[in-house]
């Protein structure tokens, strides 16, 4: 062997050993000893089978000092002490589905009854209850009085509806389904379940549409495979300046478009026009087409035994809806069939938070209604007075919106049930502020409302310190709103319960506790009117069983004692160059969906921390945190596996970016959407991004113009505008942020890793050989081979 062959053969081995030295590591690190299951060491891949042994006993000190370290197999995982989130509800394409074109008794061998759903229908938070929302839980009702196991369907698109239904991918279409001779011909529907009208839906700056109408210029849209098309064909005839249009938007999309000015009309039913109007006020009916049509549920032809089981359910079942007040007691709530729930769309009542209906109140009331074998209507009160006016008014039975007990509520008529959760009262300020004593108020000036028990407890402070300002906030804030505006430094103080404070401090720490006012007398409770006396009687059974004290711990530890939403930052790299125990598994699959992987590493830092056994305040659970009916309609459900973890949020990452595509974004912006989809949910990204054009900033931009448009969402004026409701904005804003700067930071350490790496590489081969450059060392080897 010649000496330069020698040579070659020595720098070889030396560059290979940090190699050589990185693969011994690597076998040994968190990356591949750690996949474990719930119970065993052994894990089955969900997407091959196949099972492989793993260990978690080899974790490196150097993640372990990093704060990056995995879970071993012997770490206890408990569940969350509430059921995790599995709705049985499934986009139609995430669904594992079957063919089944039988009968009823067919049907029961399956043991599932799967109910076809428009998603237009009930994409949105609703303000108060709908015809579709009525027909959908009756439909689950009847699946459960069939001994059925019901499951939720929803098709992208109206049209899918019957297709799916006759091709057997479904066993019923629960969809405000207009009755048609042509739709009778390839289905069969069940008895009448509400009758309605067709709307011409204009803005309410439009003048009615008569013969001598200005129509040129002005379109009319109506969505493909509706009953509305054929009318609207015959309509349109009368009017030949008026440009016709059938499209693949759903109709839902077709009154928001009016309503927002991207067009002029569409044509839907009494159903659709009163969802889109409570949260669109600038809408009207320009013409009510006058023949009634009726609605029904569909089924496929030739299935006597199921239209039979149907027709006598819907028989027995109050599927319409009445929207006339009503006072009367739980006799008269019993012969309607439903109980209305009033209450407000805040954090922690009533909201929509990646894309769920959560709060504890709402909890508390389905729990309330179920016992009682009620259907349970949500009813949002606008302002915090609207609360007392209308219950009063009969438009509610019971008012469930963590609301104090006062003597100035009773002496309106109201009614409490017992109290559910008692909490201190105290003086709420910034963190760089301090009182001492109740003296230290005088001179500063506390915001409250005057609706609120908080009203009462300043008149009280103020005679105790006559130099306290009281200044009154608008109605339509909530205590949340509050709070923020003392964190913005837009108020001094403001009064608010202890459990406020709670649900402000899980997103914010600048706000505090200044005082307690030791009002020990505060406490929460149902309200209900005093002429309700059945009512207020089962109110106090619910509350006294032990089964609902259990529920209320439960939910309380949920909602209000759950562990902190935001998490520390990091910014040391490994040691070894790697960014997280996980690196591996993220490479693998951030390569097959085509996502940068120290970005998602980013990620998955924000999620968990790199817990693999994290489970969040909602029952999220691992690495990705990743909600249990997210992983079922990506097909994942060990979200505790690393591995698992990273291929469902992966999954999940793919579905959310892909809605941004075809819509004139960059792929950045695109990844920065997806990020806060995934953070806060998808209906409340596209709010924002409506909310950014009326502003008019860029709708295609996520930092400085629709991440400013997401945190208004948490503004009255403009969330009862949007279609999903209250949002809150500063999280998906953080939280964007966050990743963003630890993704500049990983990308910055791993390229000075990488140039380190070099360099000692390169001062080895110096010192074996002086003259040595990586540059000529590249070309000899080039020209060899």
């Amino acid at each position: 062997m010649d000496f330069l062959a020698l040579r070659r053969l020595l720098c070889c081995l030396i560059i290979l050993l940090p190699v050589t030295v990185a693969c011994q590591r690597d076998t040994q690190s968190p990356s591949t000893q750690v996949n474990p299951s719930e119970n065993a060491s052994e894990q089955t891949d969900a997407t091959n089978g196949t099972s492989s042994s793993t260990s978690a006993e080899d974790v490196t000190s150097t993640s372990e000092e990093a704060g990056q370290h995995a879970a071993h197999n012997d770490d206890v995982r408990p569940e969350a002490a509430w059921p995790p989130e599995t709705s049985g509800e499934y986009p139609i394409n995430a669904y594992n589905n079957y063919v089944e074109t039988g009968d009823l008794d067919a049907i029961k061998k399956r043991g599932k009854l799967r109910i076809l759903v428009d998603i237009a229908n009930v994409d949105s938070l609703h303000r108060e209850a709908t015809q579709q929302d009525i027909e959908l839980e009756e439909t689950k009702r009847l699946a459960e009085h069939l001994g059925l196991e019901p499951v939720v369907l929803y098709a992208n698109s109206f049209d899918q509806l019957i297709p799916l239904l006759k091709e057997g991918k479904g066993d019923i279409i629960a969809n405000n389904m207009v009755v048609t001779e042509s739709r009778k011909e390839q289905v069969d529907f069940s008895t009448p379940t509400a009758k309605t009208h067709f709307i011409l839906v204009s803005r309410k700056d439009f003048k009615p549409v008569t013969a001598v109408a200005d129509l040129k210029g002005k379109t009319l849209e109506v969505t493909k495979g509706t009953a509305y098309e054929a009318l609207v064909r015959a309509y349109a005839e009368r009017y030949p300046d008026l440009e016709f249009k059938v499209s693949e938007r759903n109709y839902v999309e077709l009154v928001i478009a009016v309503a927002d000015g991207l067009l002029d009309f569409t044509v839907v039913e009494q159903q659709i026009y009163d969802l889109v109007s409570q949260f669109k006020d600038n809408l009207q009916k320009n013409y009510v087409f006058p023949e009634e049509r009726e609605m029904a549920w569909a089924m496929r032809k030739n299935s006597p035994e199921l239209a039979n089981a149907v027709n006598d359910f819907i028989r027995h079942s109050k599927l319409s809806r009445s929207i006339e007040r009503s006072v009367g007691d739980l006799d008269k709530i019993r012969e309607r069939g439903y109980i209305r729930f009033l209450t407000r769309n805040h954090p922690g009542t009533y909201y929509m938070w990646k894309g769920r209906i959560m709060g504890f109140e709402f909890e508390l009331a389905e729990a309330f209604a179920k016992e009682l074998k009620l259907r349970l209507e949500i009813v949002v009160a606008p302002t915090h007075e609207d609360l007392l006016n209308m219950l009063r008014d009969g438009k509610a039975d019971v008012a469930a919106s963590l609301i104090s007990i006062t003597e100035r509520r009773i002496s309106s008529g109201m009614a409490f049930g017992p109290p559910y959760m008692k909490e201190r009262v105290v003086v709420v300020g910034r963190d760089d502020d301090k009182i001492a004593s109740l003296e230290d108020l005088a001179g500063r000036t506390i915001f409250v409302r005057k609706s609120s028990s908080h009203y009462d407890v300043a008149m009280e402070l103020q005679k105790k310190v006559p130099g306290v300002k009281i200044e009154l906030a608008p109605e339509e804030l909530n205590i949340q709103q509050i709070i923020d505006r003392v964190a913005d430094k837009e108020y001094d103080l403001a009064i608010a319960d202890d459990v406020s404070l709670k649900l402000e401090n899980a997103w914010r720490k600048n706000v505090v506790e200044l005082i307690d006012l030791q009002q020990d007398d505060n406490a929460y409770a149902w309200m209900v009117r005093e002429s309700n006396p059945e009512l207020l009687k089962e109110i106090e059974k619910f509350f006294h069983r032990k089964s609902t004290k259990k529920l209320q711990k439960v939910l309380y530890t949920k909602y209000f004692d759950s562990p902190q939403r935001t998490r520390p930052e990091i910014n040391e790299l490994n040691a070894d160059g790697t960014i997280s125990p996980f690196d591996k598994h993220v490479k693998k699959y951030a390569e097959e969906f085509d996502f940068d992987w120290r970005l998602v590493v980013a990620q998955m830092f924000q999620e968990s921390t790199f817990n693999p056994k994290a489970k969040s305040w909602v029952g999220a659970r691992g690495l990705m945190q990743v909600m249990p009916d997210t992983g079922k309609q990506v097909g994942e459900k060990n979200l505790f596996d690393p591995e698992t973890s990273v291929r469902a949020g992966m999954k999940y990452l793919e579905w959310l970016h892909r809605k941004f595509e075809d819509k004139d974004i960059s792929p950045e912006n695109m990844m920065w959407f997806t990020l806060a989809a995934y953070n806060a949910g998808l209906g409340h990204v596209y709010d924002a991004q409506d909310l950014a054009e009326e502003k008019g900033w860029d709708r295609r931009v996520w930092f400085d113009n629709v991440e400013n448009a997401m945190l208004l969402l948490s503004e009255k004026k403009y969330y009862q505008k949007a279609r999903f409701g209250y949002a809150r904005g500063q999280e998906p804003y953080d939280y964007v942020r966050k990743i963003q700067a630890r993704y500049r930071t990983y990308v910055a350490l791993l390229e000075d890793y990488e140039r380190r790496n070099a360099d000692e590489t390169s001062g080895l081969l110096d010192l074996l050989y002086p003259g040595f450059h990586p540059a000529v060392f590249r070309a000899e080897v080039s020209v060899t081979q």
